[in-house]
C-alpha cells in the first residue's frame, strides 16, 4: 500500500463515514480524511465532483454513488496536527 504526505488543505464536513475532504486542482486530486479507515486519494476527479461533495446534504450517500469505485484510489497518511 503506497502511503505518502501531500501538503493539500482540508474542509472538515458533517459525514458519519468521513471527517475532512480536501481537493488539488492542478493534480485533479481528492482527499477524503475518513474517520475508521485510512486516508485516500482519488484520483482524476473533476471539480465539480468536489463541489458536488461539499454541497451534498448526504456527503455518505454522494461519496458511495458518485465517488466510491469511479476513480482510482490510493492510500495517503497526512502530517499530524500540532
Amino acid at each position: 500500500m503506497n502511503m505518502y504526505a501531500h501538503p493539500v488543505k482540508l474542509a472538515a464536513v458533517d459525514a458519519e463515514m468521513f471527517e475532512s475532504v480536501g481537493y488539488v486542482d492542478g493534480s485533479r486530486s481528492l482527499f477524503i480524511k475518513f474517520r475508521n479507515a485510512p486516508a485516500l486519494c482519488f484520483e482524476k476527479v473533476p471539480r465539480f465532483r468536489y463541489q458536488g461533495l461539499l454541497a451534498a446534504p448526504r456527503k455518505d450517500a454522494y461519496y458511495k454513488t458518485f465517488i466510491k469505485d469511479q476513480f482510482i484510489a490510493k492510500a495517503v497518511e497526512f502530517p499530524a496536527a500540532g
